[in-house]
């Protein structure tokens, strides 16, 4: 309310003056989305960009393929009559075009493909048999070798790329040692995927390189030989049989290196060796192949002799265990490494391409006795 007052001039006279109180109100609360709208517009161009990664997924894939995930996804197109499962000595040294044809018991063994996971443990091989073979095949040939059954190792991309919810709970019950493990890797992996920006970006990078180097021609040559062999990696896996030997496993040898004074380093697949608990999934496998009607056959896959020489325990222990398994589960293991030598081998575990041919040549003899 505005008061009167009165002032006295030099004259004496009173002079009535008002003074008015001015209400000044507060300022309007801001809401939330003016507040922040820095974060927000920040946000929704985040979101905008990542729907637009994943409208070009293919792009991505093609540049940079799940290696697990394309090839159990091309074994599952079309129903097999062989299947060749394993690590990653099977992915460089199995070549099904050399066995696919082959006549076992009087049937034709038309379709063949290689399902070989590098790194991959029997824990992987059982898993990506699940999902690459919808339709059982008639003859599943599991390359195994002692890397496979180390307990004191595990392959992450397994879990990432292969298992579902059910089996990371089935893990946790049948393999109770490492449930840390396979939930902090099965975990991530889910995350993952729910960001096309962190999924795809590997693949974002090889397809940068593929274009860096059409316009500025090698400025970044390692970039661009990893994208290149990748994009090629890419098409063979969906058009071909599941022989995508890399470049350098194809072309190496493993003499060569000896002579010029190369000499092996440790092999941590190796290390701390035991075994167990993947062979839990060995036996899952067998009883899926028996329920099914599928011929289960154990390739010993070869390796260097200076491998074995390295850890002769640990092969020890994974022979007595493919003893076991003749004996108490009656599985047939072929063992077919005679001839081979340095010269077939890119390193002390992996087949060249010439080794890759002389070992599907002897597993396509065995398979027509």
């Amino acid at each position: 309310m505005p008061r009167v007052l009165t002032e006295t001039t030099p004259f004496g006279r009173h002079t009535p003056t008002v003074r008015a109180t001015v209400v000044v109100a507060p300022p309007a609360r801001e809401g939330f989305l003016r507040r922040h709208r820095t974060l927000v517009y920040f946000a929704a161009l985040l979101l905008l960009a990542d729907v637009l990664v994943g409208r070009f997924a293919h792009v991505w894939e093609r540049h940079s393929p799940d290696d697990y995930a394309a090839r159990v996804t091309a074994c599952a197109r079309e129903p097999r009559d062989l299947v060749f499962v394993g690590g990653s000595p099977v992915a460089e040294g199995i070549d099904p075009g050399r066995v696919a044809g082959v006549v076992r018991d009087g049937r034709e063994l038309r379709s063949a493909y290689a399902v070989g996971l590098s790194g991959a443990t029997t824990s992987d091989v059982y898993h990506a048999v699940l999902r690459a073979c919808p339709t059982q095949p008639r003859v599943l040939v599991y390359g195994i070798t002692a890397t496979d059954l180390n307990d004191g190792r595990n392959e992450p991309h397994g879990p990432h790329s292969l298992m579902t919810w059910g089996d990371w709970i089935d893990w946790i019950r049948l393999r109770p040692d490492s449930a840390e493990w396979v939930s902090r890797h099965f975990l991530q992996g889910r995350a993952a995927r729910v960001s096309n920006l962190v999924q795809y970006r590997h693949g974002i990078r090889m397809w940068a390189a593929c274009r860096a180097e059409e316009v500025f021609p090698g400025q970044a040559p390692e970039a661009f030989r990893e994208a290149d062999e990748l994009r090629e990696r890419a098409v063979l896996l969906r058009a071909g049989n599941g022989y995508v030997p890399a470049r350098g496993f194809a072309a190496g040898r493993y003499d060569a290196a000896k002579a010029a004074g190369v000499r092996p380093q440790a092999f941590p697949f190796l290390q701390n060796y035991r075994t167990g608990s993947h062979l839990k999934y060995l036996h899952r496998l067998i009883d899926w192949c028996a329920d099914g009607g599928t011929e289960l056959l154990l390739l010993d896959v070869p390796v260097t002799a200076d491998l074995e020489a390295a850890y002769p325990a640990a092969f020890a222990e994974y022979r007595a265990r493919l003893t076991e398994l003749e004996r108490d589960r009656g599985v047939r293991v072929l063992r077919p490494a005679a001839g081979l030598t340095d010269a077939d081998f890119a390193d002390v575990i992996h087949l060249n391409r010439r080794g890759a041919a002389r070992l599907s040549d002897r597993v396509r003899d065995e398979l027509a006795r």
